[in-house]
């Protein structure tokens, strides 16, 4: 079990702000920035740093799972002509001319 597992996002959050309450004012406007974040993470369910750090690595991993749909549904690629079939660009399944999205897996097709 790893050592943050114990330490609660409150007493980390409650921590932090009464550390920036005896700092200068640049690192206190940091500090309210990080209490600011944790809270934000803290109302996303998280109970304890291990919480927070599988939020965000969760996060992380929708946003690379939306940047490949939308390269694949939102970027068209030009179909192919192979033996006077029309091609999908990334599956190699057959299309119909002037089809919107391959039918087979979905990609956005530009005959343009």
């Amino acid at each position: 079990m790893d050592s943050n597992s114990n330490v609660t996002m409150d007493a980390i959050i409650t921590f932090l702000g009464q550390t920036g309450a005896s700092t200068p004012p640049e690192a206190a406007e940091l500090t309210k920035a990080a209490v600011n974040i944790l809270f934000a993470i803290s109302e996303e369910g998280a109970k304890t740093a291990e919480d927070a750090l599988d939020i965000i690595h969760d996060y992380r991993l929708q946003a690379k799972q939306y940047a490949a749909l939308q390269k694949k549904h939102l970027t068209a690629g030009k179909p192919f002509l192979k033996d006077g079939v029309w091609h999908c660009p990334d599956c190699n399944g057959r299309c119909r001319p002037n089809n919107s999205f391959c039918h087979r897996c979905g990609k956005k097709l530009g005959w343009r």
